[in-house]
């Protein structure tokens, strides 16, 4: 289909793959149980863990944290990463254990079964059709930052990981008993009186003493802890500055044009857009069905129906929801069936049915270009945005380096070297580390210097949002627990929201008693509450003002009647009265069966394996397969919790 070797394919998947493993890595890092306990007579202070043979270091653990939290705003602030390490850790050693165990039994994974799973994944093979092995490695790299060889041991170990799972889990089954009573479960129906009391509501009657304020901010002085604060004195060399310092000329223009006229040669291309039958996985009865459709599809697009609107409706590749649309495509980029149509066609014909290992494919041509060199007229404007931009930011670099370079030397004399080289010596207010700065903007390099930095030390120059800054720190407010004078706006607020729940349980306690004894409605009513009447519903079905249905505990067990407890529903506190239930009907118990069992089998193969994993891993501490450097393990912490 490509020219593109097996080799190079199994690595790009494992790119392509690790994606959404990094994803489930992630949320899996969030749920798992920390590794207690272990061996802390490791010597190499580095080396957190070790599975046999192999190790986990701190240098892996912070690469892998940093993964994980690449793309999350919070991802550098030290705080963050210190409270995820162990559970990244337990996560890295126990898929290092799971290697470990897949090679004990013999399970490998072969390089086909790599290669057919890669050519699974849609966003590298829009429409059947490999996006170029250039783009691949590039969108790959952007979304993972892995390396090839990185890239490729975590998708052989997960493929490991998913045979071992095959093995332990495939005995699980759920039985009609099961099955049936989860029907119920979610199909039984209730109704209820009820009363929700909101704390907001009672904002306007807590009290607030100073004796009370006071004995608050006491007992919870490490919450309004403030971290530690930095202020820079700076100077900014930014674009426009530099551009007043750029010209371009016409001869350079030209000049550029001559080098890179490789670069501006079009190949012979089409435009188009197809709609796709998928055949693959189909059998033969099921294939001319699909021919048949897409001849009918076929007919109709030649009678005058919009091709986008047949495209949304039946094509079942991933472009449908844009009508269809691939784009240019240039030879060898496609499959030789879908290639010849496409190049043999003119603009704004339709082919017949094609067929391809893909599917049957309907193409519509939609423009065409034969091979030509683009003139120099015609790319003029681009090779000036180019080279403008390239001088600009050749010119902010040395004058930046410059700036440093002097500053550096004498820093004590920053405004005035700022000043006498003709720009405007700045200072910043008082920052926190992962906070935006006033005109420098939010940059993970600028927080990582700064908070690097000692009094009165240059650092620099570092790219912020606007251009390059060379700075200087010039104060540093320590870590510390502020006065209660310092926070007591945000101390009244929580006290106040606090309070506020306190009440609004008190009350609601109130009519759970009363409504034990008398009318639910006439109870409410003398608290001065307004009872509501909820609709049938389910447990998973939402009341109004009240919460999920699951939430509402005894609302399905509790006989007619029967008033409940009070019961949180985050910060609102719930009191109901149920008034009837209402039987799940058996009868539609058939159409929802496939699915109840599917998810019931999914929960309990899951709920096996993790207490297979949790299981190995206690089985290799004991046996001293696994040893944790715990002593390592603080230090790394340590490391920054004290930023």
């Amino acid at each position: 289909m490509f020219s593109f070797n097996r080799t190079t394919k199994e690595k790009l998947y494992k790119y392509a793959l690790i994606f959404f493993l990094s994803i489930v890595c992630l949320s899996m890092v969030i749920v798992m149980a920390p590794i207690g306990g272990g061996d802390t007579s490791t010597t190499q202070s580095n080396v957190l863990a070790s599975i046999g043979n192999n190790t986990v270091t701190s240098q892996e653990l912070d690469e892998h944290i940093r993964d994980e939290f690449r793309n999350s705003p919070n991802g550098m602030n030290p705080r963050m990463i210190a409270m995820f390490a162990p559970t990244v850790l337990d996560q890295l050693v126990i898929d290092q254990i799971l290697v470990e165990e897949a090679h004990k039994m013999g399970i490998e994974v072969t390089d086909a079964e790599v290669l057919k799973t890669f050519e699974g994944i849609p966003w590298l093979y829009p429409g059947g059709n490999f996006v170029g092995a250039e783009q691949a490695a590039q969108m790959i790299s952007a979304n993972t930052g892995k390396t090839l060889p990185q890239f490729e041991a975590l998708i052989r170990d997960s493929l490991l990981e998913d045979k071992i799972r095959g093995i332990v889990t495939d005995g699980v089954q759920v039985t009609p008993g099961e099955v049936l009573a989860q029907y119920r479960r979610r199909n039984n129906k209730t109704k209820i009186d009820y009363v929700t009391l909101d704390p907001s509501q009672f904002i306007k009657d807590v009290k607030i003493t100073p004796e009370a304020l006071a004995a608050t901010f006491k007992i919870n002085s490490a919450k309004y802890k403030l971290p530690e604060q930095r202020q820079l004195r700076y100077v900014m060399i930014d674009a426009d500055l530099a551009r007043a310092r750029v010209n371009v000329t016409d001869a350079e223009l030209h000049d550029y044009y001559a080098q890179h006229l490789s670069d501006y040669r079009v190949p012979d291309r089409v435009k188009v857009a197809h709609i796709l039958f998928k055949t693959t996985g189909k059998t033969p009865a099921e294939a001319a069905t699909l021919e048949k459709t897409a001849a009918d599809v076929l007919n109709q697009i030649r009678a005058g129906a919009n091709f986008g609107d047949l495209a949304r409706k039946y094509s079942e590749d991933s472009t449908a929801q844009a009508g269809g649309e691939l784009g240019w495509i240039v030879h060898g980029q496609t499959v030789p069936n879908f290639e010849s149509t496409a190049f043999g066609l003119k603009p704004g014909e339709v082919s017949g049915l094609v067929k391809t290992e893909y599917g049957i494919h309907i193409i519509k041509v939609e423009d065409k270009q034969v091979a030509h060199l683009q003139t120099f007229d015609e790319l003029k404007g681009s090779i000036q945005a180019e080279l403008e931009k390239q001088r600009i930011a050749d010119v902010q670099d040395s004058l930046a380096n410059s700036l440093a370079t002097q500053i550096k030397a004498n820093p004590q004399q920053f405004a005035d070297i700022v000043t006498k080289a003709g720009f405007v010596p700045r200072e910043t207010p008082l920052f926190k580390f992962n906070q935006p700065v006033p005109d420098l903007g939010k940059s993970d390099g600028l927080d990582n210097l700064a908070f690097q930095l000692k009094i009165n030390e240059v650092g620099g120059p570092v790219s912020v949002p606007r251009g390059e800054a060379v700075i200087q720190l010039i104060q540093v407010s320590p870590e510390h627990v502020p006065s209660l004078d310092e926070v007591r706006p945000q101390v009244e607020e929580d006290f106040r929201h606090e309070d506020s729940i306190t009440l609004a349980r008190e009350k609601a306690e109130k009519l759970a008693e009363l409504a034990k004894t008398e009318d639910f409605d006439k109870a409410a009513k003398s608290l001065g509450l307004t009872p509501k009447t909820s609709n049938d519903f389910s447990e998973s079905e939402y009341v109004e003002g009240a919460g999920n249905g699951s939430q509402l505990t005894g609302a399905f067990t509790l006989d007619p009647g029967q008033v409940s407890n009070v019961i949180s529903v985050g910060t609102n506190q719930v009191v109901f009265k149920v008034i009837s239930h209402t039987p799940a009907n058996d009868a539609d118990f058939a159409a929802q069966r496939d699915q109840i069992e599917e998810e019931l089998l999914s929960q309990k193969r899951s709920l096996e394996f993790e207490i297979y994993r949790q299981n190995l891993k206690e089985q290799f501490l004991r046996s001293g397969q696994l040893k944790l450097n715990d002593a390592g393990m603080k230090q790394y912490l340590a490391s920054y919790q004290n930023q």
